[in-house]
């Protein structure tokens, strides 16, 4: 999205006759109702015969709306439209709006200049042009304006929030000022801001002096852990050092558990085959027995 491509559309909405007004700031963010209206005023424009429903409330109704429009102006004048631009309906879409507003005012010229008053159009349309190009300076000052009225509307507010706050407090003060203005030579009240100074400069270096205390207690509370820390990363370097030692090294009975491992595996072949043959035998034993008293029953 381009600012001539926003400033074209407006254009070419106000040339045609589009009865809401249409500015570059329309697009910034997404603004559905708004293309489905611009879409169907020129679809309507162009055919006002086509098949249009305004029904867009729900998200099924919004895509068959876009895909009528597409269909429309595909089979009524071979425009192809981008469904998902238009669907976005941000600057993405005006380059899609664009295509059906082209055409429309490629029409509307040529209408213009068929007619006797197609010059003065131009013309008419030029000096428009020319005064929309000439204020766009005041645009840009009123919208840098627009931010500093917003901004200082903000900081106003935040102050005027603690105005219940200080409100006492600046009375006091004023009261305070008004009394020491009154009695120039009386040192009472010269006293009595003495005192109250000095004890807002003994509070002063008392928070000083706790906060030197802490930092201290802080600096040595980072010697004594950046000594834990090196001291764990020299441990740490040790054992890994040991440990691939360790897995370097070939234990010493491991030849004669391997010796041990493969006697285990050769005896339990054995077993099983032992024991196999024992529970065929037993199971021949069995069917023998029962055969020799079947024939006794006989």
């Amino acid at each position: 999205m381009s600012f001539r491509e926003l400033r074209d559309l407006a254009e070419y909405m106000r040339v045609l006759g589009y009865p809401r007004l249409v500015s570059v700031d329309n697009f910034r963010t997404p603004n559905f109702g708004l293309v489905a209206d611009i879409l169907f005023w020129m679809v309507h424009r162009y055919d006002p015969a086509a098949p249009l429903s305004d029904d867009i409330s729900t998200e099924d109704c919004r895509v068959d709306f876009l895909t009528t429009v597409a269909q429309v102006m595909y089979t009524k004048s071979g425009v192809k439209l981008n469904t998902k631009r238009l669907y976005s309906a941000d600057g993405k879409a005006v380059k899609e709006l664009l295509k059906v507003a082209n055409l429309l005012y490629a029409a509307h010229r040529a209408n213009a200049n068929g007619s006797p008053e197609g010059a003065g159009g131009e013309e008419l349309e030029g000096e428009a042009y020319g005064q929309v190009q000439n204020k766009l300076p005041d645009v840009k000052a009123t919208r840098k304006l627009a931010s500093v009225i917003t901004e200082s509307g903000a900081k106003l507010f935040d102050l005027l929030h603690d105005e219940r706050d200080i409100a006492a407090e600046r009375v006091r003060c004023l009261r305070f000022l008004d009394s020491i203005s009154g009695n120039l030579d009386s040192s009472a009240e010269h006293k009595r801001l003495e005192k109250r100074l000095q004890e807002l400069v003994s509070e002063a270096c008392d928070n000083v002096t706790a906060l030197e205390k802490q930092c201290e207690d802080l600096a040595s509370d980072e010697k004594t852990l950046q000594v834990k820390i090196q001291k764990k990363q020299g441990e740490l370097e040790r054992n890994d050092k040991r440990l691939k030692s360790l897995q370097n090294v070939r234990p010493a009975f491991m030849d004669e558990y391997e010796k041990l491992e493969a006697e285990l595996a050769r005896q339990y072949e054995v077993y099983i085959e032992k024991f196999r043959n024992l529970d065929y035998l037993e199971h021949r034993l069995e069917a023998f027995n029962s055969k020799e008293r079947e024939e006794l029953e006989r």
